[in-house]
């Protein structure tokens, strides 16, 4: 193999995030007897993001961050309502922890690397309950050997402590390890920072960064292997 180990990032890189937040907002809305609309979906999902954003750079704290983001979605969608915001955000990560959904080829592409004794792990910025619970409902454990999430490290991605973290559990040194990551932002910045290889998954070729990168899951494990 060759790195000694690969670290992964999951949502939007080996899971599909955006099925799961469908799921888990529609689960809201309708314990709220609110109708569930596609459009809803779209008004959330850039208002989820800039508040993920403000985290990545530290300006904001998780458990900020994972409630302002609902005031001000049902603010856009014109909901007044008296709404406990701390229990509806409790309420819809409770949700997301039970769903998890791999994109197409991403089982496959661990149990490929799996039948390589390769070993792996997991680096995220997502909520530890969350990405927890849903290690559980999708058996991650069968491939990594840990899930490291920056709520409990402190720091998230791009800081370069997650990484330095990850490297302290696993006994690999930085140079001898990659991270796979889509987000140029948190999970290329992140890696670059701590002076780790990477590797960028963008299917959709949405990014121009001076890394390595793949279409597919074909191709990363040819770049592993």
């Amino acid at each position: 193999m060759k790195y000694e180990i690969v670290y992964f990032d999951l949502d939007h890189t080996l899971l599909d995030f955006e099925k799961s937040e469908k799921f888990a907002l529609f689960g809201v809305l309708k314990e709220l007897n609110i109708p569930t609309k596609d459009e809803y979906l779209e008004i959330y999902r850039p208002i989820n993001e800039k508040w993920w954003k403000l985290f990545s750079e530290g300006k904001f704290s998780k458990n900020i961050i994972i409630v302002e983001r609902f005031k001000e979605f049902f603010n856009a969608i014109g909901i007044n309502m008296n709404i406990d915001y701390q229990k509806i955000s409790e309420l819809y990560l409770e949700y997301l922890s039970h769903l998890g959904f791999f994109f197409h080829g991403a089982k496959e592409l661990l149990e490929e690397l799996k039948k390589h004794k390769q070993r792996m792990a997991a680096i995220t910025n997502g909520v530890e309950k969350v990405q927890q619970g849903r290690s559980k409902a999708l058996n991650l454990e069968n491939y990594f050997e840990f899930i490291l999430t920056s709520e409990k490290v402190g720091k998230p991605k791009p800081h370069p402590l997650i990484f330095f973290e990850a490297a302290k559990i696993s006994n690999v040194p930085i140079e001898n390890s990659v991270y796979i990551g889509d987000n140029p932002d948190s999970d290329y910045l992140g890696a670059k920072n701590a002076g780790m290889d990477f590797i960028l998954y963008d299917p959709k070729n949405l990014h121009n960064l001076p890394c390595k990168k793949v279409n597919n899951y074909d191709e990363l494990l040819n770049l592993l292997i």
